[in-house]
């Protein structure tokens, strides 16, 4: 087994390279840099450990797309716990199976799961601290915490774990199809491979793209080719909190000029049959995967 961490690899590095002033995100708050995406991560990282999160604990994120879900997601990568993601349109119960499934210590909420993640939580013996983004201090109650809060008090400085490719780092779950969604378990050397021979075997990524997704970044097909593999030689992602729609997808590649753009068939179909379809200028995509 060799040594491996995925946030070094994929974000340190870059500042590490020269490249941390370079676009690491465009999110609706504007750009942010590999510089500030790792110093955020690392704050992230060590609000973790501040919280009581261990190697190779389960860290359950259930929050919108953001730069602060990228540098949580990091943060916990960094220390060498596990991440697992939900989606943050389920209901309370469906939670609580995620909560019993995982045994995650830590969940990360925002202001929109917040709600039904305490009564997922509400029903536990064992119950995890729910980390909050967005929320007001006067919003929290018993057991729950503010990211930024600690963040800002925390410091930007974070040594990495020391973690190995055989060691356990994500959890991916199935969509449920034949009965309740069950996790992948992936160790490092997984997204290894996978950026490797396919993100730069297949798909050739270039420090000069920009990728936006259609699904969310719990979606791992997502968060992978949006937040991870771009990383890889210093190109961007895009993040943003709303429900995907044609629309939106035709607004964002206007004002971003992504260069690949990660689909779904279902997606692709919406986009040919929109009204305003044939008047979208498409030019700046190299690549569209599905």
């Amino acid at each position: 087994m060799h040594s491996l961490n995925l946030a070094t690899y994929f974000l340190d590095n870059n500042v590490v390279a020269g490249r941390g002033r370079r676009t690491a995100l465009i999110t609706t708050d504007g750009a942010c840099s590999y510089a500030e995406l790792a110093a955020l991560a690392s704050r992230a990282g060590n609000v973790l450990l501040e919280l009581g999160v261990r190697k190779q604990e389960r860290v359950l994120l259930a929050l919108a797309d953001s730069a602060e879900f990228v540098a949580i997601w990091y943060g916990a990568q960094k220390i060498g716990a596990v991440t697992a993601e939900v989606y943050t349109f389920l209901p309370a119960k469906d939670y609580t199976y995620y909560l019993e499934y995982t045994g995650a210590s830590l969940v990360v909420a925002d202001r929109d799961t917040l709600p039904r993640m305490r009564l997922a939580v509400a029903g536990r013996r064992a119950k995890p601290v729910l980390l909050v983004v967005g929320a007001n201090a006067d919003e929290l109650q018993a057991g729950e915490a503010s990211f930024e809060a600690l963040a800002g008090a925390a410091s930007s400085e974070l040594a990495p774990a020391d973690t190995r490719t055989d060691d356990v780092a994500i959890w991916k779950f199935t969509t449920g199809s034949t009965g309740q969604p069950k996790a992948c378990v992936h160790p490092l050397r997984s997204p290894m491979a996978s950026y490797l021979n396919y993100a730069r075997g297949v798909l050739d990524l270039r420090a000069d793209d920009v990728v936006l997704p259609v699904p969310k970044l719990f979606f791992g097909y997502a968060r992978d080719l949006t937040a991870m593999y771009p990383f890889g030689v210093g190109g961007a992602g895009i993040v943003f909190p709303e429900r995907t729609t044609p629309e939106l997808l035709f607004d964002l590649i206007a004002r971003h000029r992504p260069s690949i753009l990660v689909n779904v068939p279902t997606m692709m179909q919406a986009m040919l049959d929109h009204p305003a379809a044939s008047k979208q200028d498409l030019g700046c995509l190299r690549l569209c995967t599905s």
